[in-house]
């Protein structure tokens, strides 16, 4: 077994999935920073160019600006690179044994819209021409930036999918709901993302659509029924319940324990359905 073999087998794949996911959080939290200071900028911008650059306001905003792009296409081209051991697509690609294609297509992308250059040449792995007179700044356009965080985006959803199964959707759903409550590092937020509290609706379709795929979800659990010592079907990853033909969600989970349930016929059961965890 040669060194990036080895490499990859000693990754774990937890590690290399989730730092990735918050290296693609890192982004779009940098996306939602330019854009608000585009946005200051737009409004405290008087149109002249000559009063705009004596106004320090204006200066300050356009200097963020510039800074949130440059955090931008640095972390997108490292995300393009084709090196074992390095956090990039790549790597997970290798990792994951498939989305070979999608992780050359994102570098070809990085490459064509010229993001990779900007890196290189105004960034970072800067190479330096050999005269002041060679020197040139290479402008990236916002809508290949655009591009470029859509498709990091993308891949990273599908590799999840992959990772994660059925909740993968969901649980990135959620996550969009609190892109603007800012976590410092943001990584860490995008990080947990698996752990994310999701509603009892979405757990009883990630149970449906996780049988659908054969996977195990459904084990027995005692409990108390109606002062009645029975099993229960459970989903103890989703804290869901099947009863008959119908699915309960329990308001807490994953489950440990449930203490008993009381169906009464004048409330709904998982208004009953009480639940004690481990300590």
């Amino acid at each position: 077994m040669n060194r990036q073999r080895l490499r990859i087998a000693n990754t774990e794949l937890d590690n290399l999935v989730s730092n990735l996911r918050g290296e693609v959080g890192e982004i779009v939290t940098s996306w939602v920073l330019m854009r608000g200071f585009m946005s200051d900028a737009a409004r405290v911008s008087t149109g002249d160019t000559k009063k705009d650059l004596q106004d320090s306001k204006v200066s300050t905003v356009n200097l963020l600006i510039e800074k949130m792009e440059d955090d931008i296409v640095g972390r997108l081209s490292e995300l393009a690179e084709d090196k074992i051991g390095r956090l990039n697509f790549f790597f997970a690609a290798a990792k994951l044994q498939r989305f070979s294609d999608d992780a050359d297509k994102f570098r070809r992308l990085i490459a064509a819209n010229r993001i990779r250059e900007k890196r290189n040449k105004n960034i970072a792995h800067k190479e330096l021409p050999e005269r002041f007179t060679d020197h040139r700044h290479l402008a990236i356009r916002y809508s290949a930036i655009l591009r470029g965080i859509a498709a990091a985006l993308g891949l990273m959803k599908r590799i999840d999918r992959f990772v994660l199964g059925p909740s993968a959707p969901y649980l990135w759903r959620e996550a969009r709901k609190r892109r603007y409550i800012f976590m410092h590092p943001p990584r860490a937020g995008y990080m947990l993302v698996p752990y994310l509290n999701l509603s009892g609706e979405d757990r009883c379709r990630i149970a449906i659509e996780e049988v659908c795929e054969g996977r195990e979800v459904w084990s027995e659990m005692p409990t108390m029924a109606n002062g009645v010592v029975t099993k229960v079907l459970a989903s103890k990853k989703w804290g869901v319940i099947a009863l008959g033909n119908q699915l309960i969600p329990l308001p807490q989970y994953p489950l440990q324990v449930i203490a008993s349930i009381t169906a009464d016929a004048t409330e709904s059961a998982d208004q009953n359905a009480q639940i004690q965890e481990n300590k």
